[in-house]
């Protein structure tokens, strides 16, 4: 379980680092839509999310699944790795700007409450 605690945390960061990414580049998504230095930054950071959640235990994901739907999260992270050329942007701003906060939300609750 430790580890899994762990891994929520790393996750934590990298859901930081895309915000101070965020507030780096703006909070527009034309500025978005038109650097690729912005755009590598996010896709990296939320390829390493992916890799995180593919590290979680089978057991506390699967304990885990009514507060995320961790499938949708490694998906993410299989588009980006496979598919890179073919990304969608769209798709990536929307998770930066709006899921993001929810995953983080969840991994703090987690980290509560399998730390005590």
């Amino acid at each position: 379980m430790k580890n899994d605690i762990d891994i929520l945390k790393n996750i934590k960061t990298y859901c930081e680092s895309i915000w101070k990414t965020i507030a780096r580049f703006g909070d527009d998504k034309e500025i978005f839509d038109s650097d690729q230095d912005y755009q590598n930054s996010v896709c990296m950071n939320l390829l390493q999310i992916g890799e995180l959640v593919g590290r979680l235990s089978d057991d506390f994901k699967n304990a885990t699944s009514d507060y995320i739907y961790w499938p949708a999260i490694k998906g993410m992270r299989n588009v980006l790795v496979h598919n890179y050329g073919a990304v969608d942007y769209d798709s990536v701003w929307l998770t930066a700007k709006h899921d993001l906060s929810v995953l983080y939300a969840v991994c703090t609750e987690l980290v509560d409450l399998y730390e005590e």
